[in-house]
């Protein structure tokens, strides 16, 4: 069928295994035990601060004792001491209170919880991965033009997170300017205030940070009249802020000297503008829905591929996902018991997925951010693989026989795969 591209839908939710640490970010199968293990942290942390607490009130307890002690006393030392119970639990406080009290006070609970830390460290998320969680959010903000206000309020779609603080919000701010990113760089500082406010005095957000970058980005940005305002309210914070006084004795001058420079840029996309890219972000916003005269187009029938024979017993569910170019979803091609053991198959064999450069070489590249494994027949003795190439075959029509092996893939965070053409020829640009 002409103009027909058929899609098989491969994908399930499903726990996986735990992996060891290192681009974790590419795949989120490879996060799930991060989850696992701050739990166990936590239930240490607890244990410590319990212990603390009652450290602290032993202390407590002692400085009560004394305080009311010598209250008691008043000015007169002599006669206070003339009373012998008062004579004992004064040399009482001293052998038992005082001495012991340094014991006390030295003692050190975190022990097992610094132990437990430094052993686990190895699983830790690396720098890349947090660079790679940021630069996820950013992928869904600019895909589907959401406000830093969107995410950081932990309502996503259908599903709910812990919304952000103040203090997260200037982290992923300062990335951006980390990156020269001064339009996210803004809008992230801004959300910053303004989870400030909400917070009020439970925040322990550095304003003079969020200022002084807001001041920057505006700068590079060509909005002098803003980062004249940062600048100052940076100094509102910090008198004595040097960068800040020169930069303000800066901007004055370029407000005196070229007072056209002194202007409010207009604001600009994120990134540069890529058409390509741009209509492949509406499509996944369904920025164009499917018009309505179109519907009595979009409908589900069974499938059997000229009566073959495994499929008139089981024919294949499709589903019209869109008219023209026909798109087609085949439901239910695979069964859960396959899907579970295609993964279990795939686990160990997951690596980030590499793009392949003009000269041959296979690179990472940030905009396919996944693990994948290939699956042939000889790899599953069971099997299952077989089964599901055999049913592929039976729905295409197309041989396996020339076709690359089953390759099961898991996104990261924010994980994508850019528009790209899906071939490659020997000795030609591909």
């Amino acid at each position: 069928m002409a103009a027909t591209v058929l899609l098989l839908l491969l994908t399930a939710a499903m726990s996986w295994a735990p992996a060891a640490r290192g681009e974790m970010f590419t795949a989120l199968v490879h996060m799930e035990g991060l989850l696992e293990l701050e739990k166990e942290l936590l239930s240490g942390l607890n244990e410590y601060i319990a212990a603390e607490k009652w450290r602290l009130q032993v202390l407590e307890a002692f400085s009560s004792r004394v305080q009311k002690a010598t209250e008691a006393a008043g000015d007169d030392l002599s006669a206070h001491l003339f009373d012998p119970v008062n004579a004992f639990q004064l040399v009482n406080r001293y052998t038992n209170g005082w001495m012991k009290l340094h014991d006390t006070i030295y003692q050190d609970n975190s022990g097992e919880l610094m132990s437990n830390i430094s052993m686990q460290q190895y699983r830790f998320p690396t720098s890349d991965d947090y660079s790679g969680a940021i630069t996820a959010l950013w992928r869904l903000q600019d895909t589907y033009k959401l406000e830093p206000s969107t995410i950081a309020s932990g309502k996503l779609g259908s599903t709910t997170s812990v919304p952000m603080s103040a203090d997260d919000c200037y982290l992923i701010g300062r990335e951006a300017y980390n990156n020269d990113q001064w339009a996210r760089t803004r809008s992230w500082m801004l959300e910053a205030l303004r989870k400030f406010d909400e917070e009020g005095a439970g925040s322990d957000l550095d304003l003079g940070e969020v200022y002084d970058h807001l001041a920057f980005a505006e700068f590079k940005l060509g909005n002098m009249k803003r980062a004249t305002m940062y600048t100052r309210d940076l100094l509102q914070n910090d008198p004595t802020h040097k960068r800040a006084l020169s930069n303000l004795a800066y901007f004055e001058k370029v407000q005196t000297d070229t007072p056209e420079q002194f202007v409010d840029a207009e604001p600009e996309d994120a990134r540069q503008g890529d058409s390509e890219f741009e209509k492949y972000e509406a499509l996944c916003r369904e920025a164009k829905p499917i018009p309505s005269e179109d519907h009595h187009k979009l409908i589900c029938f069974y499938y059997t591929n000229k009566n073959n024979p495994r499929l008139i017993l089981r024919p294949a569910k499709v589903e019209v996902a869109f008219p023209n170019p026909k798109v087609y979803i085949l439901r239910d091609i695979i069964s859960e018991p396959e899907m579970a053991r295609l993964k279990e198959l795939a686990e160990p064999k997951l690596d980030r997925a590499t793009v392949r450069e003009k000269d041959g070489t296979l690179v990472f590249a940030n905009y396919r951010i996944s693990k994948r494994g290939w699956l042939s027949p000889e790899d599953d003795p069971l099997g299952y693989v077989q089964r599901v190439d055999q049913r592929i075959e039976d729905v295409t029509g197309l041989t396996m026989e020339t076709a690359e092996e089953l390759q099961v893939v898991n996104y990261g965070i924010g994980g994508h795969y850019a528009p790209h053409y899906d071939f490659a020829t020997h000795g030609e640009d591909a």
